[in-house]
C-alpha cells in the first residue's frame, strides 16, 4: 500500500496511462496515414517498437525525477512542502482527459466512417486478386497441350494441298483421342496457314507448350514427310523424323508419326488400332482428298461452302462406300446448313443428317463425329438429355474434340444449366482460341447471364482475326445499342447488312432512331414482330438478325407483347434457338406470365430465372 501511494504521489502511475493513450493513439494515426505517402512498413513496426521500449524508462524517469518551478530535479532532494506534485497531478489528468477523448473520438471515426471504406477497398482488391488469379489460371499454358500446324506442301502442285493438310489434321485426330494431351484445334492450328510467324508466337496464341510442324512432298507414287515437334517454352526441338514411304502406306505414315510424338511426351494412345493399320476409314486416296476438301469448308460456316462440301463428301462416299468418316462429315453438315442456307428446311437438313450419320455409326461406332451430329439434331429435336449423352460419348472418344464440346455447352445452355454451359464453353475455347463460331456463342452465352462487358470483349476478340464474321456483329452491335453507344451500334449493324443481307442496310439507322428518340418505335416493332423464320437468310426481308436476337430488340423496344407473340409463334420451328432466347434477363417483365411459362414447357427446358424473379409473384 506504501508503493501504490509512493507511485501515485510521484504521478508514475498518471505517466503509465498517459504514455498508453499516447501512444495507442499514436500508432493508430501512423498505421492509417504512413500508407497515403507509401512509406514502408519497416517505418509503423519501428514507431511501435520504440514506443515499447520507451515506456520502462518513461515509468522510471517519473520515479526518479518531479517537475519543480525550477524544472526537473531529483525526487529526493525536493523539500515535501515546497513540492508541486499536487499541482502537476492535476495538469496530467486534465491531458489525460484530452488525449483519452482524442483517442476515443478516433476510434469512432475509423469504426464508423474509415473502416467500412477500408472493408470496400479490401472487397475490391480481393476481387480483383481472385479474378487476376482466374484470369491467370485461365491463361496458364498446359506442359501437355500441342498444336499440330498445316504440313507444307513441297511437291510444286497446288492440287496436293489437301493432301499435305490432310496429314496433319489426321495426326491432329490421332492425338486428340490420348486423355491427357490438350490439342488446339483445327480451325485454331489451321488459322495460321500461309503466315509467315515463329512458332513461339504461334505457341502463345493457341496457348500450347509443344508446336508439330513439317513438309510433304509427294511425287508419282511416292511421298516424303518430314515432321518436328518444338518446345515453344525454351525452343528447343524434342522431336524430329523424316519418313520416305510408298504413297499406298500414307495411312500408316500418320499414325506412325503420332505414336512416335506421343512416346516423346509419355502419353498412352488410345483407340489407334494396330501399327500401321489405317485410322482414316478408307484406303482409296481419291476419296480421302475429297473427304479432306469438304471438311475443310465445313469449318468455315459459310452456305456457299457447306454446299459445296455436302458435295465432295457425298463424292467421297460413291467412290469408297465403306468410308464411315465421310458420312459422318455430311452429317455434320447437314446439322448445321439449315442456320446458314435458305435452299434446305431445318426438317430436311435435320433428317439427312441423322440418316448419314447412322449410316456411318452401322459402319464404324467409333468415329466421334457421328455422336456429335446425332447430338446436334437430338438438340433441334428437343430430345436434351439424349443429346448431352451423345456429346459425352464423342468427348470420351476423343477428350480434344472442340466441337463436342462446344455443342455441349450450347446443349447445356439451351437446357437452362448456364453455369455448366459456361465451364465447357471455355474448354472450348482453350481447345480452339481461334474458332469464331465458339467466340460468337461464348458471347450469347455471356448475355445470357448478364455479363454484358465480358460478352462484347469476347466478341470483339473474334472480329480482329474475322472482321466480317456475321453473328459476332450483329452481337457487339446489339451489345451497343444496350449500352446506349448508337454510334458505335450503328456502325456494327450496317457492316453485319454487308456482311450477310446488304438489304438490311437501313436497319441499324431504324434501330438506333427507335432506341435513342423514339422514333417510329411501335412501327418498326410490329414489323419485326411479323419476320418469318430464318428472315436474316431471306435477301428481301430488310432483317439481318437472327431469331433470338430478334426476340431480344423486341424487349429493347419495350414491345413486350410483341415479343411474347413473337417467341410463340417460333417456338415450333425447328433450330429458332428460343430455348436460348428465354433465358436472357430482358425477357424478366414478360417471365412470369402464364403464356411464358408454357412456352418453356414446349420447349421442354428449365427456365434458369423462373425461380428468382417468379418468387414474391402471384
Amino acid at each position: 500500500m506504501r508503493l501504490f501511494a509512493e507511485l501515485k504521489r510521484r504521478n508514475v502511475i498518471r505517466m503509465g496511462g498517459l504514455y498508453l493513450v499516447g501512444a495507442w493513439l499514436i500508432v493508430q494515426v501512423a498505421e492509417t496515414v504512413l500508407p497515403t505517402f507509401d512509406v514502408p512498413t519497416w517505418v509503423l513496426r519501428a514507431t511501435i517498437i520504440l514506443l515499447a521500449l520507451g515506456f520502462l524508462p518513461a515509468m522510471a524517469l517519473a520515479w526518479v525525477f518531479e517537475l519543480t518551478a525550477q524544472g526537473l530535479k531529483r525526487d529526493e532532494d525536493v523539500d515535501p512542502a515546497q513540492s508541486i506534485a499536487p499541482q502537476t497531478a492535476r495538469r496530467m489528468d486534465r491531458l489525460l482527459l484530452v488525449v483519452a477523448v482524442l483517442a476515443l473520438g478516433y476510434f469512432a471515426v475509423d469504426k464508423f466512417v474509415l473502416a467500412p471504406q477500408r472493408n470496400v477497398e479490401l472487397v475490391a482488391q480481393t476481387t480483383e486478386q481472385i479474378d487476376a488469379a482466374a484470369e491467370a489460371k485461365k491463361s496458364a499454358i498446359n506442359p501437355n497441350s500441342i498444336a499440330v500446324l498445316p504440313f507444307v506442301n513441297m511437291s510444286g502442285d497446288a492440287a496436293n494441298e489437301y493432301f499435305s493438310d490432310g496429314i496433319s489434321e489426321e495426326i491432329l485426330n490421332v492425338l486428340a483421342q490420348i486423355p491427357t494431351l490438350q490439342v488446339a484445334a483445327r480451325t485454331s492450328s489451321f488459322s495460321f496457314k500461309g503466315q509467315n510467324k515463329e512458332v513461339p508466337q504461334i505457341a502463345k496464341d493457341l496457348k500450347v507448350r509443344m508446336v508439330l510442324e513439317g513438309s510433304v512432298r509427294k511425287q508419282a507414287d511416292r511421298v516424303r514427310i518430314t515432321a518436328q515437334l518444338i518446345d515453344a517454352s525454351n525452343g528447343f526441338h524434342m522431336w524430329s523424323q523424316t519418313y520416305d514411304r510408298d504413297l499406298k502406306d500414307i495411312f500408316a505414315i500418320q499414325d506412325e508419326i503420332a505414336k512416335a510424338i506421343a512416346d516423346e511426351l509419355q502419353v498412352k494412345l488410345i483407340n489407334t488400332g494396330a501399327p500401321g493399320k489405317n485410322t482414316t476409314g478408307t484406303s482409296d486416296l481419291a476419296a480421302y482428298e475429297l473427304y479432306l476438301q469438304g471438311m475443310s469448308l465445313w469449318h468455315t460456316r459459310r452456305e456457299e461452302n457447306l454446299l459445296q462440301a455436302v458435295e465432295l463428301l457425298q463424292k467421297a462416299t460413291t467412290l469408297d462406300p465403306g468410308f464411315a468418316q465421310a458420312y459422318a462429315g455430311q452429317a455434320l453438315v447437314y446439322t448445321v446448313l439449315p442456320a446458314y442456307s435458305a435452299s434446305i428446311t431445318w426438317k430436311d437438313g435435320l433428317a439427312r443428317s441423322q440418316d448419314a450419320a447412322l449410316h456411318a455409326l452401322a459402319l464404324d461406332p467409333g468415329v466421334p463425329e457421328i455422336y456429335a451430329a446425332l447430338g446436334n439434331t437430338s438438340v433441334n429435336l428437343l430430345n436434351r438429355e439424349t443429346a448431352v449423352e451423345l456429346y459425352r460419348r464423342a468427348i470420351v472418344l476423343r477428350p480434344s474434340f472442340s466441337t463436342a464440346h462446344h455443342w455441349l455447352a450450347n446443349a447445356l445452355q439451351g437446357n437452362g444449366a448456364l453455369d455448366d454451359a459456361l465451364s465447357e464453353m471455355e474448354r472450348a475455347t482453350v481447345l480452339d482460341p481461334l474458332s469464331p463460331v465458339i467466340g460468337d456463342n461464348e458471347t450469347f452465352l455471356l448475355m445470357t447471364l448478364g455479363r454484358n462487358a465480358e460478352a462484347k470483349a469476347r466478341c470483339e476478340r473474334v472480329l480482329v482475326f474475322a472482321p466480317e464474321f456475321s453473328a459476332c456483329l450483329q452481337y457487339v452491335g446489339v451489345l451497343d445499342l444496350m449500352a446506349k453507344d448508337w454510334q458505335g451500334a450503328l456502325s456494327m449493324l450496317q457492316r453485319l447488312a454487308e456482311s450477310l443481307n446488304p438489304g438490311a442496310q437501313a436497319q441499324g439507322a431504324e434501330l438506333v432512331n427507335a432506341l435513342a428518340e423514339g422514333k417510329d418505335a411501335h412501327a418498326l416493332a410490329v414489323r419485326m414482330a411479323a419476320l418469318p423464320f430464318n428472315s436474316y437468310l431471306d435477301q428481301s426481308s430488310g432483317n439481318a438478325l437472327e431469331d433470338q436476337t430478334v426476340a431480344l430488340v423486341l424487349m429493347l423496344l419495350d414491345e413486350h407483347a410483341l415479343a411474347l407473340n413473337y417467341i410463340e409463334r417460333n417456338v415450333d420451328n425447328l433450330g429458332s434457338m428460343m430455348d436460348w432466347a428465354v433465358a436472357l434477363p430482358q425477357m424478366n417483365p414478360i417471365r412470369c406470365e402464364q403464356r411464358f411459362v408454357a412456352v418453356v414447357q414446349k420447349l421442354k427446358t428449365t427456365d434458369p430465372r423462373h425461380a428468382e424473379i417468379c418468387a414474391e409473384k402471384p
